[in-house]
């Protein structure tokens, strides 16, 4: 298992919560915001999933070799997803620009 759960009792950091990831055998105690709990839990699945898939793809054994690849390879997904969104964001741009235009031009024949 990944990890677990377990609400933080303190007055002053009312929203954050402890909770432990176990990621390549090895616990780690974190405190994070309520929001942050369940990306965190899915991070460090992720993480394991690929240490996992490159020792059974690539038969590599170094835990030090698995985490650069899984880095890697997550770091190069991150990567093509801010440049997908940035795509995406410049397209919407440019169409509400030429929506903002065609306005000005329906505005100016009145």
């Amino acid at each position: 298992m990944p990890g677990s759960v377990e609400p933080l009792n303190t007055n002053k950091r009312m929203q954050e919560i402890s909770i432990e990831l176990q990621i390549a055998s090895r616990n780690y105690p974190l405190r994070v915001s309520q929001s942050e709990a369940e990306s965190a839990l899915m991070a460090a699945e992720l993480i394991n999933q690929k240490l996992k898939d490159f020792e059974e793809r690539y038969g590599v054994r170094d835990i030090q070799d698995l985490f650069a690849m899984s880095a890697l390879q997550i770091a190069t997904q991150l990567i093509d997803l801010e440049k997908q969104g940035f795509a995406y964001h410049d397209q919407v741009t440019q169409r509400l620009k030429a929506l903002e235009n065609m306005v000005d031009d329906v505005l100016k024949d009145q």
